[in-house]
């Protein structure tokens, strides 16, 4: 495919991902209840409430996010080089 291709592509979806992402409500009950690892044991696990953290950053809700988990100081950032790094080869293949 052509490189011009590939960048708007990557501009449309991600805006479209962004758009979905920014519509969750982040105190939806689903969401409160997604973690397997809490239903079969009782207990939260590490990862607890990073799925809510993400949307708050999203939402520019910074404190709220580290009051859902803390790590999320951590794995929000890795998370997006990561995910722009795979996009950036794709654009370059």
């Amino acid at each position: 495919m052509e490189m011009r291709f590939k960048i708007k592509l990557f501009v449309i979806l991600n805006f479209i991902l962004l758009m979905i992402l920014y519509v969750i409500p982040i105190e939806s009950p689903f969401l409160q209840n997604i973690c397997i690892i809490k239903k079969i044991t009782g207990n939260k696990c590490w990862n607890c409430g990073m799925t809510r953290a993400f949307l708050s950053v999203l939402h520019f809700n910074f404190e709220l996010a580290y009051r859902y988990n803390a790590r999320v100081i951590v794995v929000f950032p890795i998370t997006i080089v990561l995910y722009l790094y795979d996009w950036y080869q794709y654009i370059k293949s």
